[in-house]
Order: C-alpha cells, then sequence, then structure tokens
C-alpha cells in the first residue's frame, strides 16, 4: 500500500508546475524503476537475467542492455528512455530501478542527447491516437480535440510528439491503421516519424556517391523514342525498295534522335544530370536525389519517404550536412 501511495505521490508531482527542481527530480527518478517492460515496449536485459529478452521495438538493438550502455547506440538510449516514462505515464508501472534509471541519463546527458521529458499530455494524446486510429476511441471528441489543441500550441515539441506516434504506432497498429494514424497527423501539421534527437550522424555515414548508372539510363530511356523516330525514314525507304546507303541512313537516324533528345532534355532541365545516393542518417534507407538543370544547386534539403527526416544533401562535398536539424560533425 505505502508503495502505491508513494507512486501516486511521485505521479502527482510530474504533473503540477515545476516550482523548484527537487520535486522534478525525485519525479524523474520515480518515473523509472523497473524489471522489465510490460505492454509492447522495449524490453531492457540485466546482465544477471541468465535469458535474454528480446525487444519487440525493432527500434532498439538485441545487443543493447541498460546494464551495459556502451553496448547501446544514442538512438537505442533514448527509446528505452522513452519507454520508462511512457509506462510510468500509461499505468504507472516502473519499468527501471533508480539505479539503471540515473546510469541512463548519465549516458544520454554524456553523448549530448539533450532529450526532453515527456509530458503525461503528449502520452495520452498519442495513446488517444492511436486507439482513434483502430476505431477504438478511449476519450471524448472534446477531450480528444483538447489534447489536439495543446499538441497544436507546443509547436516546439513537435519531434517529440511524432517520435511518439511513430515507435507506438509501430508497436500497437496494423499497416492500415499506422496510415490512418499519419493522414490524421498530417491535418495538425505532425510528421509521424523519427526525427529530431534520434537522428544522429554518427549512426551512418554521411558520404554521397554518384549513381552514373542511373543517370545513363535516364538518358537513354528519354532518347529511345527520338532514336526510333530518326530511324524511320531510313526504315521505310529500305521497306520500299529505295537505295539508302545504311552509313547515310542510320547516321541520319541517329543524329536527329541525339537533336531530339537534347531539345527534350534542354526543354525538361534535365541538363547536367547528376543523381546522388546515400543513406538516411535516421531510418538507414537509401537516398536519391537528381541534381540538374541549366545551374544545378549545390545543396538541396531531401525528406525521406520513410520516416519523414529532413537532410541537407550537398552535391559540391558530396556529404549529408546535417539531418532532423543536426549538424554533421
Amino acid at each position: 500500500m505505502a508503495a502505491i501511495i508513494n507512486a501516486t505521490r511521485a505521479y502527482s508531482t510530474l504533473a503540477a508546475p515545476r516550482a523548484s527542481t527537487a520535486p522534478a527530480k525525485r519525479a524523474r527518478a520515480c518515473a523509472a524503476r523497473v524489471a522489465k517492460k510490460t505492454r509492447g515496449s522495449v524490453a531492457t536485459r540485466s546482465a544477471s537475467q541468465d535469458e535474454a529478452a528480446v525487444s519487440p521495438n525493432a527500434s532498439v538493438s538485441l545487443s543493447c542492455s541498460i546494464d551495459d550502455p556502451s553496448s547501446c547506440s544514442l538512438a537505442d538510449l533514448e527509446m528505452l528512455y522513452i519507454d520508462a516514462l511512457w509506462n510510468f505515464y500509461n499505468g504507472g508501472s516502473f519499468t527501471l530501478s533508480d539505479e539503471q534509471y540515473d546510469r541512463l541519463r548519465e549516458e544520454l546527458n554524456w553523448q549530448g542527447s539533450g532529450f526532453p521529458t515527456l509530458r503525461r499530455y503528449e502520452v495520452q494524446f498519442v495513446e488517444a491516437s492511436i486507439a482513434y486510429a483502430r476505431g477504438e476511441p478511449v476519450v471524448t471528441d472534446e477531450e480528444y480535440e483538447d489534447l489536439k489543441r495543446k499538441v497544436k500550441a507546443e509547436g516546439k515539441r513537435d519531434d517529440v510528439t511524432a517520435l511518439l506516434l511513430y515507435t507506438k504506432g509501430q508497436e500497437l497498429l496494423d499497416p492500415a491503421q499506422f496510415l490512418r494514424l499519419k493522414d490524421e497527423m498530417a491535418k495538425l501539421d505532425v510528421d509521424v516519424g523519427l526525427r529530431g534527437a534520434t537522428c544522429t550522424m554518427s549512426k551512418t555515414s554521411d558520404k554521397l556517391t554518384s549513381d552514373s548508372s542511373a543517370v545513363t539510363k535516364m538518358y537513354l530511356a528519354i532518347g529511345a523514342v527520338p532514336t526510333v523516330l530518326g530511324l524511320t525514314p531510313y526504315v521505310l525507304g529500305s521497306i520500299f525498295g529505295f537505295d539508302i546507303p545504311f552509313t547515310a541512313g542510320v547516321g541520319f537516324g541517329l543524329t536527329v534522335g541525339a537533336l531530339l533528345t537534347a531539345s527534350i532534355v534542354n526543354y525538361t532541365g534535365l541538363q547536367n544530370a547528376e543523381i546522388v545516393k546515400g543513406e538516411c542518417p535516421c531510418c538507414e534507407n537509401e537516398i536519391k536525389q537528381f541534381f540538374g538543370g541549366e545551374s544545378p544547386e549545390n545543396s538541396v534539403d531531401y525528406k525521406c519517404g520513410v520516416c519523414g527526416t529532413t537532410s541537407k544533401l550537398n552535391r559540391t562535398t558530396m556529404k549529408i550536412d546535417q539531418a532532423g536539424g543536426i549538424k554533421a560533425a
């Protein structure tokens, strides 16, 4: 009973406005007592356990152990932290011991994560949004609209909400429901995906490479029809018995095809083409970006279609300059 009372007090402390750092510190320490995650969250593993727990959250490496932070990437640590606070807010279950929580926070601070503490209304909003996507509302329409207003008012925390929606949506929804969730959140200008603090330039290479084969295929595809048109007179002449020298006929056809292709390329702005490719610094999916035109840009902003992270691609240095607002080292 005493433990329940203490947990309730800590929960209330988290909800109250911060008057001093001491109550917040006690609340954060309370928000993290562990054993193992309950429903569909990240499983943390103790070195003393005989069997490794398999994490249902694909965002966390199976080799990551809270007792050995060096085995975890920065994104892994942030996911563990998010899940600890999520479980506390979403039912009051303590999933980290005080020692593990302190170790996790220390490691996050040491790596310069700066990931913010979750707020209760953010968790409530995500839970309500996921339930809505399932077709099983857990709050009234008025309560849901109120949560929406709070999220829109805190626009600077969009990355936090987007991350929560992405990780929990992937865990708790089927693909069709997840797409419904993304569409609904787009109406609030919340781009569901892994962004912000979870995206670091150290996870993947920031190098870009030139995909010359893709450029060649593009030009061949554009030039196919003009070349056929250019060769048509020679082919028709040969069919109807006209004596047209092979070299002259084919040469004329190829020349006409090349001129038509060049006109199409210039008209569509595909001259000076270069296609660069690399890895998204956040979700590690392939990036492909076209540069071209009369005066190609030196850099462009590329938005990943998988996770929604915006990266700045520089064709001059052939590097990803920044992603999710984080500059490359």
